[in-house]
């Protein structure tokens, strides 16, 4: 390829260090063999000026709309090779690739690329993990018979704020969104369903508590299954099988395994304790986001290699009745995986009150 065009705003983060959103006025990274280009609106070259980190030639544009000759479209046409084949992330938009003259190959090499952390970004995402999983302990210690979700969860921003402005020397707001959310038993067999922040925490379980996103740039997550007073029997044996998922995609996540066959062996553990098939896959990846690729999953046989992060978060979800899952986040090392994460997973440990 004579260049490569980067669109997807992580990517461009990843390579640049400069955070932005999508909307009208875009941002476009082209890379050459001997040259990095930015395509930047005019009124943002300050802002880039101040968070990139590298070599970056900045071609200004005028605004959105502009007019002729001074429009973002006329910076890429200027910068492009005149020969050659282009490659184009798959998630640039229509608006790009239309109004490329050469050869396109659809290619997301940066994405590729952002599978194995550096041992910078290891240690970014291991300090965001000791982030979250404070606020999962004081998020936990808020919890009361009868409280509202809301009260439970009211802490949790001002937590990771506090500690990303007191132990990060320059904190980027813009590459940080994180939250810390607690479903109620009515809702946990519905993994993704966290809109109950009226709902009134009563004795029993399972509760399913979850600390996610990213802070400073970089992703992680913790989740915890609790109990409120006492553990349900009906409750204790998909919590054991669960936790029996969990052990298994832990001993499988090192060198050399395959992504699909460790979401396989958990899936047929639920199934011979009498579960339907897991409503979703045991675990994805992090970085510069705090969801991506590659996946512990049955469709995809990626190989695991040191360096990548995952989530292990197998679960057991009954229609209409509870759902059960933990989460942490796990780094594969040259000889296993080791978590990130660090708190209790013993259903008896996870106890409040």
């Amino acid at each position: 390829m004579s260049a490569y065009i980067c669109f997807n705003p992580d990517n461009i983060y990843y390579l640049t260090n400069f955070a932005n959103f999508v909307h009208e006025r875009p941002f476009i990274l082209i890379l050459t063999a001997t040259d990095i280009s930015f395509i930047i609106p005019r009124l943002e070259r300050d802002h880039v000026e101040r968070h990139k980190v590298g070599s970056l030639n900045l071609l200004e544009y005028a605004e959105f709309p502009a007019t002729a000759g001074h429009k973002w479209s006329d910076r890429l046409i200027e910068a492009l090779p005149p020969h050659g084949r282009i490659g184009i992330e798959a998630a640039c938009p229509a608006s790009i690739s239309s109004i490329i003259n050469n050869p396109v190959q659809i290619i997301d090499l940066v994405d590729k690329a952002r599978e194995i952390k550096s041992l910078h970004e290891i240690a970014r995402i291991a300090w965001v993990s000791d982030v979250m999983t404070g606020a999962l302990k004081l998020m936990l210690g808020s919890v009361k018979k009868g409280s509202m979700v809301a009260e439970a969860i009211s802490g949790v921003s001002p937590y990771i704020y506090q500690r990303s402005l007191t132990e990060v020397t320059h904190y980027n707001v813009m590459a940080s969104k994180a939250a810390g959310l607690i479903q109620p038993p009515e809702f946990t067999d519905d993994p993704h369903n966290f809109s109950c922040l009226t709902a009134r925490c009563q004795s029993g379980g399972p509760f399913v508590s979850l600390i996610a996103g990213r802070i400073n740039g970089y992703g992680s997550e913790i989740e915890r299954t609790f109990f409120l007073d006492y553990i349900p029997e009906e409750a204790k044996q998909p919590f054991d099988t669960m936790m029996a998922m969990r052990h298994k995609a832990f001993e499988m996540l090192r060198p050399g395994a395959i992504g699909s066959e460790i979401d396989a062996a958990c899936q047929n553990i639920a199934l011979k304790a009498g579960y339907d098939v897991p409503l979703h896959r045991t675990g994805h990846s992090f970085g510069v986001t705090g969801h991506e690729a590659p996946f512990l999953a049955v469709g995809e046989d990626n190989l695991i290699k040191p360096g990548m992060v995952f989530s292990i978060e197998p679960g057991i979800y009954i229609k209409n009745q509870s759902g059960f899952r933990h989460s942490d986040t796990v780094l594969v090392t040259e000889t296993g995986c080791v978590s990130l994460t660090h708190y209790p997973d013993a259903k008896e440990e996870l106890v409040i009150g």
